[in-house]
């Protein structure tokens, strides 16, 4: 191995390595002020029986009194696989639709939504807002829990999960995102309550809706919570708001380093980057012009990096198929009732498909040479059924897997727009090189 391939297998891994490592807000959590005057929850039957009222500010809250709003409730279903299933060794809960309760809590009123929105959005464009649509009211009683699952993608906007949890006396009941509780270990109940005056407040948590998470048994009293599926909308208000710019510097210089790399790609090509999080879409009627207005987390960085340096990126679907490998912007197309008279190579040329390099296959076709950073994945199969434990079943949506390629140019261009836009990391790049070639010329040769 010679000098510039060393140098350049280790700037790929460095992007690999920080692509992977690097923390960006996937949730977040804390507490708010309750008021007293906003405090109260009417509920009903659906047979349209007298309505009755919680107010959460009450002090004196019983569990007897949480008990009338129990008898209202039905059991909570779940999706798996093709159904909704009632399974209480899966989930033991109590649930009312949106149609049977009303809040005085106001979610947007209350500043909740522009704390999540700066964490969970903390990457990504400032006309762009999370819309909270309250879901479900839930109850969790002793004994009641819910195994690990992802909530259920509803629509392409689905972005994000918000439970707010209600002041109520009980243990247990604990939220884990992220596999076994992982990325947070939520005891609301310690949390209700505040530390100082005993004052009823509440506690929230969001949270990407792919990620997996679980609610461990309730060991007494009610855990009771309010949903909201986040959804992505546009605004038409300008504002700004603080990026935390270590993780994004230390991509570019990376980055950087990679396009600096004289044997990487010096004709040019593509960089592949596996998306780490799974997105809502309809696999038969996907619109990646729409999906690309918002990534989570470490993609939504990796983006931001890209297009710091001046790379063109965008979201791509990526398909395999008997060797042969190919990447898209969408999978539409107004043929499709002819595709089974046209070839794989006809039917993802016609929906703006190019055909990744392969040394082992020769090809007429125009090819791009890709250089993968994170593995590829294959995009959930347009006929499959969303095969895992939700919190409803659904099956115009799957989770899928997509991934997001920056187009790389040549050698010469990429070092101009480095020294162009960054001198002072190509000069710390050459310091390093310089180091490394006076510790490489005192060593000992090997025999």
């Amino acid at each position: 191995m010679d000098a510039e391939e060393s140098t350049s297998n280790a700037a790929l891994e460095d992007l690999k390595k920080n692509v992977l490592d690097v923390v960006a807000p996937s949730f977040c959590s804390g507490t708010l002020p309750l008021d007293r005057s906003l405090a109260s929850l009417f509920f009903k039957r659906g047979d349209g029986s007298d309505p009755g009222m919680i107010d959460f500010a009450d002090e004196g809250l019983q569990d007897g009194d949480i008990q009338k709003l129990v008898d209202v409730c039905q059991q909570a279903t779940f999706g798996r696989g093709d159904q909704d299933v009632l399974d209480e060794s899966y989930r033991k809960a109590w649930k009312l639709d949106t149609s049977e309760f009303s809040t005085q809590f106001d979610i947007i009123r209350s500043g909740v939504m522009n704390i999540i929105h700066d964490q969970l959005l903390h990457y990504e464009k400032n006309h762009m807002k999370l819309e909270p649509h309250l879901y479900k009211l839930n109850i969790y009683g002793p004994g009641s829990f819910f195994k690990p699952h992802v909530d259920t993608p509803r629509s392409q906007d689905l972005f994000a999960t918000l439970v707010v949890v209600l002041p109520t006396v009980h243990t247990g009941g604990n939220l884990l995102i992220g596999k076994e509780g992982s990325l947070l270990n939520f005891d609301s109940s310690k949390l209700l309550f505040d530390h100082r005056s005993g004052s009823p407040q509440l506690a929230f948590a969001a949270f990407y809706s792919d990620i997996e998470h679980e609610v461990l048994p309730v060991e007494s009293g009610y855990r009771i919570t309010l949903t909201y599926n986040l959804h992505l909308a546009e605004t038409q208000v300008g504002f700004t708001k603080s990026i935390s710019l270590d993780p994004l510097n230390t991509l570019v210089e990376t980055l950087c380093a990679l396009m600096v790399a004289k044997d990487v790609l010096p004709t040019g090509g593509a960089l592949g980057f596996g998306l780490l999080y799974k997105y809502p879409v309809d696999p038969r009627d996907l619109d990646l012009a729409q999906f690309t207005r918002a990534l989570k987390g470490n993609d939504a960085l990796v983006r931001m990096a890209c297009e710091r340096i001046g790379l063109k990126v965008a979201v791509k679907v990526f398909y395999n198929w008997n060797y042969d490998e190919y990447i898209a912007d969408s999978t539409q197309d107004e043929r499709r009732q002819s595709y089974e008279e046209l070839s794989l190579s006809e039917i993802l040329n016609s929906i703006g498909g190019r055909r990744i390099y392969s040394p082992y296959y020769t090809t007429d076709e125009e090819t791009v040479s890709m250089l993968w950073v994170t593995p590829k994945k294959r995009m959930v199969p347009a006929d499959a059924s969303f095969m895992t434990y939700g919190n409803e079943y659904t099956m115009k949506y799957v989770y899928g897997d997509l991934v997001l390629v920056a187009e790389f140019p040549e050698l010469k261009e990429r070092l101009e727009m480095v020294s162009t836009k960054f001198p002072q990391i190509v000069e710390e790049l050459k310091l390093r090189e310089a180091s490394a070639d006076e510790d490489d010329s005192g060593k000992m040769p090997v025999e």
